[in-house]
């Protein structure tokens, strides 16, 4: 069975059509620059919005907050607002602050990503 690893292709916004490869988790999206998905352009995006982790084979999303409060604007899977740590899989639908994106799980032998990360 060959490894799997996520990718994020952003359907909307400034960076529309950017594809973001997952390669170490966890991964954290927002407006901070140090995060690993980086949303510069929509105020909409909290600093650290989200998260997505993974465990085997398996993707989880949850939403960042300041003492879980979540973000500001919340994210939400597939029309659904999340509140927990959510498991994800290839071809739903994320939305961060009007960011939309799709989340993609790809098979490649030069990847190791998940198998090695929480």
């Amino acid at each position: 069975m060959r490894p799997k690893f996520g990718t994020i292709t952003v359907m909307s916004g400034a960076e529309d059509g950017r594809i973001f490869e997952l390669q170490r988790f966890p991964v954290v999206l927002g407006r901070h620059p140090e995060d690993s998905v980086f949303f510069p352009h929509d105020p909409g995006v909290s600093r650290h919005h989200a998260q997505i982790t993974c465990k085997g084979d398996s993707f989880f999303i949850e939403d960042l907050g300041v003492k879980g409060r979540g973000s500001t604007n919340g994210t939400y899977l597939n029309d659904q607002r999340i509140d927990t740590r959510t498991s994800i899989s290839h071809g739903d639908i994320l939305l961060l602050g009007t960011v939309w994106l799709r989340f993609n799980v790809e098979e490649n032998i030069a990847h190791d990503s998940c198998n090695n990360n929480q």
